[in-house]
């Protein structure tokens, strides 16, 4: 019983610290709104040569009139999210 505890209280600890990993992410380039400074590399997604967010699994933007929309995962699809940016 106490094993189960422990890993499911493991498992939602990084569920929270990735998604707000990936908030503080998305707040970021919210703020910065040049997406064109964006790239990913391997499994690491770079703003203009900086690193700013590790074990990218998936990572697509769709422009669609003024809205800017990123589906990122990571770590091996455990965590995503849609983003909705106004360029």
């Amino acid at each position: 019983m106490l094993f189960a505890i422990v890993k499911t209280n493991t498992s939602n600890t990084f569920i929270v610290e990735n998604n707000l990993v990936l908030e503080t992410t998305r707040l970021f380039l919210t703020k910065k709104k040049d997406f064109t400074k964006l790239k990913k590399y391997d499994t690491n997604l770079y703003f203009d040569n900086n690193l700013l967010l590790k074990n990218v699994s998936q990572y697509k933007v769709t422009p669609s009139n003024e809205i800017l929309t990123i589906d990122i995962c990571i770590h091996d699809n455990k965590i995503c999210q849609t983003w909705k940016v106004k360029n």
